[in-house]
This record gives structure tokens, sequence and C-alpha cells, in this order.
């Protein structure tokens, strides 16, 4: 019957079993373009520490390799404002000045040989300017300088690389783009008369992407010289270009080749002769030369190829964890009434799920940079040899981007359910795991079995809905891409049998390619450009598919990090002072939900060397009030203070390192004992664990294990009666040494002997100290200095114990008289 249920849960075919209605803030559909990039902006704050990396100072006599070379310094000058330090990058505007003018005084680069030499200069010379200008600029203007100068050196450098004859010009602009790049990498100052310098390290993902770039640029000029070679020269014995054979060393196969010829009369001269057709025995030395080159440029590939990919992933990890910390950190910080409200896996899901595609954004961007890229070269490329195949390839993103306006709207939908109901799975799993011991009490097992294959199941539908659609999609933008693919490979295949002209047929010739008219080489080399540029759309339409589950996940985390805690820091708040008067509630109310008050013009003060028991029946808001102490809330009006200071002009972590709690649920973890006791101060010493352990009575208990204090518990300490593990708590929080101490049910599971032991050591152990205890142990309460009885969040009785036993018809009284008549009862009907 299970299989049968399962397998109509999740069929061969169709959607399956509907899926129930989820909660969510927003709708997914709400979501246009803008509102997707914008999700992916925010994780920008999380990217620039990788792009920046930090400042490392190199004092004199050291090098940047010595471990002790100098101190690492956060970068936070991308503003380009190094005025607060007086470092300086005012050596690097000469440097280039200087640079640029080798190339006209040594005739490496001179103004008047060619409009590409002019070119090259014209740029070397705005560089320049633009170094100088980052001087005087700072903010946006010193931003957008940079990037300029970035797009300008990029450029540069690939055109004298493809563009201008011989490798001077190569050498002079490296140099020049190498000044520029100081600016970035190399600062200095003078302190105390010593020249000192800093390097920038760890712009991770500037290094990727220029490693990226090179590879890329690599890969393109083996492309475009290897189609070349093979298509004309190897397999068409067609001459190489005058360029390509210089490239190789063998001039003599170019057309228009010089050859050494002798006249008449004895005489030698040169003359350039043009090339029919290559020899047999040349067009095997080029396959050996092309076999060579091939191995030399996969050489040269290795090491990008191999490293390229664990480089990103030491990056993306490094952005998660950056995520990752800062979603646990705004987690920690929420209230409790957030928690109280969301189960705890769907904080686990968000946290190790949803925040892991900060990882796959970064990827896909680089990703879409890197096809966005190759398609717009494409585009160029297929244009510069017929404007109709350039049209060609550019309709097929326009289609692409019409069928993507179609389906994002049910990617984002389904995505933000699968998510949910992914989530609402692992708070099925958490919830059976932490209540194990009921399951089995109640032999509830099957029960909930059901529930998690129910869960589980509803889960992988919502995932599989997913999945399909992407499936769809693919489908569709394969089809799209295949019929312009197909379309330009008729035309082109028409063309090359022809003697149509290419339409940049000058361009394609400076370049020194062979393919100035239509021939097998154009016809491969604008069939490869059109397939990587049908494959780019596809990739494109895929990467935004998986993008709208991205941002789905992203918003989800930023969800939580757009939730203002309820309690927070005041611009002013102060640590606190050491605590030596009083601790007082001036006419407190307060409630969870309006409407609804918990608390009720509470009023009372309470001195330290004191104990306060709050007593009272269930709900009336004992808890509540110790956490307004604590500050896990704010009272909606009147104030707690702690010696005259509210504690709101407080600093929160300060004012909670300064109280102590030990709750009634005795959380324990599964670490040794040592650690258990120490949890919040780590560096206590085993002198001051056994003395905390000695005042909560379980110290001969810890003597009598196996390991002592190395004892290893298990989670949530399952091992240990609840007797034991309320002593543990009571410990972790004596070991705080704190001037307040809250015991919520202290003594709950303790035997009268034991309970007496505890209470006595702590009263010893309290001197000086606020202890508040909440408890309903008549024997408990009756040691306390001072009694607060509170009912329907309002304190109705305030005293010692024989004071309140006074008052006829008291709560209080009632309340001890009506636990005593019980425990005779008890104790009766026992007998």
């Amino acid at each position: 019957m299970d299989e049968l249920k399962q397998a109509q849960a999740l069929p061969f075919w169709g959607k399956g079993e509907a899926l129930p209605k989820t909660k969510r803030l927003r709708e997914p559909g709400d979501r246009d373009f803008a509102a997707i990039i914008k999700i992916f902006a925010r994780t920008w704050p999380y990217l620039l520490p990788h792009m920046i990396g930090y400042w490392r100072e190199v004092p004199q006599g050291q090098s940047a390799g010595d471990s002790n070379a100098g101190d690492v310094v956060n970068s936070n000058d991308f503003s380009g404002d190094t005025s607060a330090d007086s470092w300086s990058f005012r050596h690097i505007p000469p440097l280039v000045t200087v640079l640029t003018v080798i190339g006209p005084l040594t005739g490496l680069l001179t103004f008047g040989t060619d409009w590409t030499h002019d070119l090259l200069l014209s740029a070397m010379i705005l560089m320049t300017i633009l170094t100088w200008a980052l001087l005087f600029v700072n903010g946006r203007a010193y931003v957008g300088a940079s990037l300029t100068l970035a797009l300008v050196g990029t450029l540069a450098f690939l055109f004298a690389i493809f563009a201008v004859d011989g490798l001077a010009d190569n050498f002079y602009v490296g140099l020049v783009v190498l000044g520029c790049v100081c600016i970035w990498v190399v600062q200095y100052r003078f302190d105390s008369g010593k020249l000192q310098l800093r390097i920038r390290l760890g712009s991770h993902l500037v290094y990727y992407f220029v490693l990226v770039s090179a590879a890329t640029v690599l890969n393109m000029v083996i492309a475009l010289f290897s189609v070349d070679l093979i298509s004309q020269s190897i397999l068409q014995a067609e001459p190489l270009t005058p360029f390509l054979a210089d490239f190789i060393g063998q001039p003599e196969m170019s057309s228009g080749s010089a050859v050494t010829l002798e006249s008449g009369d004895g005489s030698e001269g040169e003359a350039n002769v043009d090339l029919a057709k290559l020899t047999t025995g040349q067009r095997h030395s080029l396959k050996w030369i092309y076999v060579v080159f091939m191995v030399f440029s996969w050489i040269a590939l290795v090491p990008a190829t191999l490293l390229l990919p664990y480089y990103y992933i030491f990056i993306m990890q490094r952005v998660n964890q950056d995520l990752r910390m800062a979603l646990l950190e705004r987690w920690h910080r929420l209230s409790l009434r957030y928690h109280s409200d969301h189960r705890v896996g769907d904080s686990v899901y968000r946290i190790y799920q949803d925040s892991a595609q900060v990882t796959a954004v970064i990827g896909t961007i680089t990703q879409a940079l890197q096809l966005l890229n190759t398609y717009g070269i494409g585009i160029i490329f297929l244009a510069a040899l017929d404007p109709i195949l350039g049209t060609m390839a550019l309709s097929i993103v326009v289609l692409a981007i019409a069928w993507g306006r179609v389906f994002s709207p049910r990617m984002r939908e389904r995505s933000l359910v699968s998510r949910e109901l992914n989530s609402d799975f692992t708070s099925r799993v958490q919830e059976s795991f932490a209540a194990v011991r009921i399951v089995k009490a109640y032999g509830a097992g099957e029960a909930e079995q059901e529930r998690l294959v129910q869960d589980s199941v509803t889960a992988f539908n919502a995932s599989f809905r997913v999945r399909y659609l992407m499936a769809i999609v693919g489908i569709v933008t394969f089809t799209i891409a295949a019929a312009a693919l197909l379309g330009g490979q008729l035309l082109m295949a028409v063309w090359a049998q022809g003697t149509r002209e290419v339409f940049a047929s000058i361009l394609v010739g400076l370049v020194g390619l062979s393919f100035i008219k239509w021939n097998l080489a154009a016809y491969n080399w604008a069939q490869e450009q059109l397939g990587e540029a049908s494959a780019s759309v596809r990739s494109l339409v895929t990467l935004w598919a998986q993008a709208q589950d991205m941002a789905m996940g992203l918003d989800r985390v930023f969800d939580i990090l757009d939730i203002e805690p309820d309690v927070q820091n005041d611009p002013d708040a102060i640590a606190m002072p050491p605590f030596r008067r009083e601790i007082r509630f001036n006419h407190v109310d307060f409630a969870y939900e309006p409407g609804r008050p918990v608390l009720r013009d509470i009023s009372l003060v309470v001195e330290p060397g004191t104990v306060t028991a709050i007593v009272g029946p269930t709900g009336s808001g004992k808890s509540s009030l110790m956490s307004l102490l604590s500050r896990l809330f704010d009272p909606d009006s009147g104030s707690v203070s702690i010696d005259g200071m509210d504690l709101r002009k407080l600093d929160v972590d300060s004012l909670r390192y300064n109280i102590s709690v030990a709750l009634q649920e005795n959380v324990l973890f599964g670490m040794s004992v040592r650690d258990n006791i120490r949890y919040v101060v780590p560096d206590a010493s085993d002198v001051e664990v056994l003395r905390a352990a000695e005042v909560a009575c379980v110290d001969e208990y810890i003597a009598g294990l196996p390991e002592g204090l190395d004892t290893m518990l298990s989670d949530r300490g399952g091992k240990l009666s609840t007797g034991q593990r309320q002593r543990l708590s009571i410990a972790r929080a004596v070991v705080k040494d704190t001037p307040i101490l809250i015991l919520d049910e202290p003594t709950a599971a303790l035997d009268a002997y034991t309970e007496h032991q505890v209470l006595e050591r702590l009263s010893a152990w309290g001197k000086g100290r606020a202890i508040f205890l909440i408890t309903h142990r008549i024997s408990t309460i009756a040691q306390a200095d001072r009694i607060l009885y509170l009912d329907q969040g309002e304190i109705v009785e305030n005293g010692a114990h024989d004071e309140l036993m006074k008052i006829d018809n008291g709560r209080y009284r009632n309340f001890v008289e009506t636990e005593a008549r019980l425990s005779k009862r008890s104790s009766d009907d026992g007998q």
C-alpha cells in the first residue's frame, strides 16, 4: 500500500499530487528583470572584500615574501582617498609618463608611421593623462577614471598584439600597462624619514578574471590561426599570409615572398614572387609545425585549465562563508518573537542551503560575462564577414529574450515553492530527531514515518517541477538556436562555392588572414563563430533560468538579513558599569502581541546580596519578567534600570555578559563536561570549573566519571538524568561569575537533600550578587529574602515568607497551604 501511494505521488509522467500552499512575504511573480538583478547586486558587499583585497606593509629591509614583513591592513580605499594615513601612489604618474615618452624617443612607437601606430600611441598618452587625473579625484570620479584606464589599457594591449606587426610595440605597451597597474598594487610613504612600501594582496576576484581573460585571448589566438593554417594551407595548398608565415618562421611559404634571383651577368638580387601553390613537402612540414604549435599551446593552457576551477571554488567558498556568518550573526540577534514564529529547520535550510546560492551567483555572473563576451565577439566577426550572418546571430538572442519573458515568472514561482517545501521537510526531520524520546515512548514511529514520507514526497514533487520546466526551457531554446544555425550554414555553403567577398575584407587582410573572399577557411571560421554564438545564447537562457532559482534562495536569505532585531543598541550605548546599588523595574508593561498584555505596571527594586523568588500560576509572566532584565525584549512602557541606568542605554552584549541564566530546558551540547560548564567562558581554568561544579553539587558526580571533566556527553546530554543536567546548567551559570544570576526552576528535578545543599552553597556564593529564583517548590521559595507573587501579569503580593504567610486569604498563603495539602495527600497515598 505504501509503495502504491508513493508511486502515485511520484508518477513517471505528469506533475504528481497537488502541492500545498506555502507562507511567503511576497509573491515571486511580482519580481521583474530589474528586481532579480537587484537581488544579485545585494551580494556585492560580500564580493567586494575579495576584489579589493588588503594591504600588507613591507617595512624597510624586509621583503614582501617575509612572513613577518608587516601588518595586514583591510583595504577600504576603493574611492582613492589615501590621505588619512599618508599612503600615496604619486610616484606612478611620473613613471608612466617616462615610459610613454620612451616610445617616441627610442623609435619603438612613433607618430606618422601608420594609423595603427598613431592610434596605439594616442592610447598611451590617454593612459598617462588618466594616471595623473587619479591624483586629483576621489569617490565616483576615481572609480570611473580607474575603470576607463583599465578598459583603455586592455584594448590597447590587445590591439598591439593582433593589429600591429612586430614584438617591440607589444613590449612597449606592456611596460606602460604594467606601470598603470602599479597604482592598484603598490603605494609608499615616509615614516620618520624612512621609506615604507605596501602592496595589495588578496584581490582574488581580480586575479581570477585576469587569468580567465588571458586564457580566453590565448584560446582565441590558437583558434584564429589554426583554422587558417589547416583549412587553407595544409588542406588546399594555399600559400600562407605574410603575417602567419613570419609568425611560424617560414617566409618562403607566403604569397608575395621574397626569393633570391640570379641575373645573366651573375649578380644576385631579391624579388617578390607570388607563390601559386604549396608543394607537398611544404604542406607536410606545415603539418608538423601545426602539431608542435598545438602541443605548446596545450602546455600553455594546462595551468589555467587545472588551476582556474580550483581557484574559483576557493574564492566562492570564502564568499559563501562570509554570507553564512552574516546570516548566523543576524539570526542570533533576532528576537525571541521571530524564533517563536519560525521552525528551526527553516532557519537551518536558509543558512545551509539558501546562502550557498551566493557561490552560484558569482559563477553565473562569471559565465554570463564570458558567454556575452563570446557572443559579442561572434556577432562582430560574423558581421565583418557578412551583415546577414550578424543579423541572424542577433535574432537568436531577440527570440530568446521573448521566450525568457514567458517562462521566468513560472520558474520563480516553482523555485520558491520548492525551497519552502524543502525547508518544511528539513523542519520535519529536525523535529522528528528532537522528539525521538517521545516518538519511542508513545510508539508513534509509524505515524511519524508517514509524515516524513509525505513531506519528502511533496518536496520531491516541487523540485521535480522546477527541473521539468528547466528541461522545457532548454528544448525550446535549442530549437530556436538550431533553426538560426542551420539557416546560416546553408547561406555560408552557397557563398563559399562562389566568389563573394567578405564584408570587411580590408580589416581581415590587416589581421593577416587569408579569407578576404568566401572560401573553406571562411566557411569553417564563420560556422564555428555562429555555432559558438548559438551555444552562448542557449547557455545564457539556461543560466537565466537557473538565476530565477538562485534569486529565490538569496531572497530568502535577505529576508532574514532585512529583519531588524527588536532589541538594538542605542547609538550612544555604553558598557555596563559594575553593579553596586539596585535593579529597578519602574511601571513596566509588556505584551508579545498587541491587546494581550503579559506584564502590567510592574514596579520593584532588588539590591545586591539578596535572593528574590518569583512565584505564581503558570502563564503569570514570571519568565517574561526575567526576559526584560536580560533585554531579550524591551518593555512597551516603563523602564528597567541598573544603578539608575536604563537598560536601553547599555550595550546589549555588555549587559548580558553580566547576567548568568540557568534555564528550565537544561540544554547541554555534544562535547566534554568541561566545555559544557565553561560554554560561555571558554578560557575558564579547571580550578574555576571545579569550583562552579562544587557550588552546583555536581563535583562528586564528575569525579566519579571515567574521564572526569574530559568525559564526552551525547547530544543534549541524553545519557544524563534530568537532575544531573540541571546541576550542570547551574554550574555553567556559576562559572560565569556575574553579579546577577537568574535561575528558572533550578531545583525542580532534585531531591530534597540535594536541593538543600545546592541552595545553601548558592547563598554562600551569591553574597554581593542579585539572585532571582523562578520556582514552585515551597522549600526553595522559603529560603529567599524576598518573594514576588505574580498573577495575570501583576505583582499582587511582595515580601518575605513569614510576612506573606500572615496575610489572611493571601494569594501566597493559599499557594503554600495548597502545596502542603497536596504533599500530605501524596504521602498518605504512598502509605
